[in-house]
């Protein structure tokens, strides 16, 4: 009777072929990672655009103009459409479409598809336009004694709103883009002053906010509550243009270097006056967002903030990128592997777009 010993691998060689399947196995999943996964803090997509004549970030990603085309391009770096507008373009992407002028021609584009919404000419040049879920506004020149045309996203022109005497700063859309605001200037008295008006598009005038003890400078929404940052006071108004004293808040010495845009109650951040566009840079920061108010110090001097949900970003010229929290003292500091100088803003899912040149880096931000 023959009997045979079944053949076993020397222990060193299994050893060796165990080893071989782990890292296979790391190897995959890395892979995986790479290709399907959420990219970590720090790691960047570099994106090269056809030209660059400006960006602007929306959303989930942005915009931007090569002098002939805009495009669409995701926080992933995936281009999501285009569409040729010609040269000498102006365009102002918001979260539900993209208005872009030229001259007296004006389109109104889609954000998410690219899909023309409305096209047409104004019987003035375009100073501006922005475009809201309803309602398209804009504003023709001159650029004192202006009006503002409201037009149903269609085309259908629903309001004309001239400003004698006043010059235009700012204007948008509020509660779920129903309402209208314009901030106006009047320099025709012995003191420059700023009144904000709201309106129902179509309908009537809602509301005026005047303020003759400070000049106001810029316009938030918190529910119900319209939020004016002034030189002196930051004071809240209700929508017919009675101010709350209770909520009034100093803000004397402080300015108004960020503010999200187009969400109720948005992250403020105000530096020192002395700090803002100087060339030692912002590093104290005043975080004000419905209750909170308090103060933190960047480790390195920024060149631009960004205030996005309850953070506050803060990049600096040699690379590095901060993030306060509110409720969290520690301000943490990152140091950045790209070699983009300017900072266009930070997407609804926390990309940082960095552009240097035609360039553009997405970097993921914690």
């Amino acid at each position: 009777m023959d009997t045979r010993r079944t053949g076993r691998l020397p222990w060193g060689a299994a050893a060796l072929i165990a080893a071989a399947i782990c890292a296979l196995s790391v190897l995959g999943a890395f892979l995986c990672k790479q290709a399907f996964g959420p990219k970590g803090y720090g790691e960047y997509t570099a994106v090269t655009l056809s030209g660059n004549q400006g960006v602007q970030v929306t959303g989930d990603g942005f915009v931007y103009y090569n002098g002939s085309t805009l495009s669409s391009v995701s926080s992933a770096g995936a281009q999501q459409w285009s569409y040729s507008v010609g040269a000498n373009a102006t365009f102002a992407a918001g979260e539900s479409g993209v208005a872009v002028w030229s001259g007296r021609r004006l389109s109104v584009i889609g954000r998410d598809d690219g899909d023309t919404i409305y096209t047409g000419q104004m019987e003035e040049d375009i100073l501006s336009a922005k475009a809201g879920a309803v309602y398209t506004a804009v504003l023709l020149s001159p650029e004192h004694d202006s009006t503002m045309v409201l037009l149903e996203n269609g085309g259908r022109e629903i309001d004309r709103l001239t400003f004698a005497d006043q010059t235009v700063l700012d204007y948008g859309f509020f509660s779920a883009d129903s309402l209208f605001w314009v901030m106006t200037l009047d320099t025709s008295g012995t003191v420059p002053t700023t009144a904000i008006s709201t309106y129902r598009p179509g309908r009537m005038i809602v509301g005026s906010i005047t303020d003759q003890q400070q000049l106001m400078y810029q316009v938030m929404f918190q529910s119900s509550q319209v939020v004016c940052a002034g030189t002196t006071h930051l004071k809240v108004y209700d929508y017919t243009g009675r101010e709350n004293e209770e909520k009034r808040t100093l803000i004397y010495g402080w300015y108004l270097a960020a503010v999200e845009a187009g969400v109720d109650d948005p992250m403020m951040a105000f530096v020192p006056d002395a700090q803002y566009g100087t060339e030692g840079g912002m590093r104290d920061v005043r975080m004000m967002r419905a209750n909170v108010d308090e103060i933190v110090r960047m480790p390195f001097a920024c060149t631009t903030l960004v205030a996005k949900g309850d953070r506050v970003y803060g990049f600096s010229a040699d690379g590095q990128v901060m993030v306060a929290r509110t409720g969290v003292q520690k301000v943490d500091a990152y140091a950045l592997n790209t070699p983009a100088a300017e900072v266009y803003g930070v997407t609804d899912d926390r990309v940082a777009v960095m552009g240097a040149g035609n360039t553009v880096y997405l970097v993921t931000l914690p």
